[in-house]
């Protein structure tokens, strides 16, 4: 017997590939403003808060299946070669990919619901809260990049001001 519905254990392992392809995008960010822009104090404060966070959070996920015994289906990553032509254009699109996982969180929130699997559903309010407060920080990050999409300098001494501190998932 299962204890949780297949589709809500399927739409988990999809949500758990969702935060390792986030880990990617924002590692591949990380190496352009560190060796295009020469952003030291950017990438010194987003690697740790923002980029490892993710791999974390799908470990969250994880630990949801790993409640019922049921092991995790890690689904594979995209290749990130893109190229951004400013700090708008990046964040703008990292913005953009955790609206996307927001719907996704959402939607397999929807599944665990619809099969009746409501420790699923609270589990997920939980990581929702977690989540939440790292999105705020990425929100900061992308009204920067609007207000100054080529003053790498500026946005990079800047940035230890505007609370980009992570999350603790403990």
């Amino acid at each position: 017997m299962m204890l949780i519905s297949e589709q809500t254990s399927e739409a988990l392992d999809e949500l758990v590939g969702v935060f390792f392809d986030l880990n990617r995008t924002t590692d591949r960010m990380i190496s352009i403003m560190q060796n295009i822009w020469c952003m030291p104090n950017a990438v010194s404060i987003i690697h740790p808060n923002i980029a490892h966070v993710y791999p974390l959070l799908s470990d969250k996920i994880t630990e949801i299946k790993d409640r019922y015994n049921l092991p995790s289906v890690y689904p594979e990553t995209h290749k990130d070669d893109r190229m951004y032509t400013n700090l708008q254009d990046m964040f703008g699109t990292l913005l953009k990919e955790n609206e996307d996982a927001y719907k996704e969180i959402k939607l397999v929130n929807q599944i665990a619901e619809e099969n009746g699997d409501f420790m699923v559903h609270v589990d997920l309010v939980d990581f929702m809260q977690k989540f939440n407060l790292l999105f705020t920080q990425i929100v900061t990050l992308n009204d920067k990049a609007v207000q100054m999409p080529t003053s790498y300098d500026e946005f990079d001494r800047h940035i230890l001001n505007w609370g980009i501190d992570g999350i603790d998932l403990s």
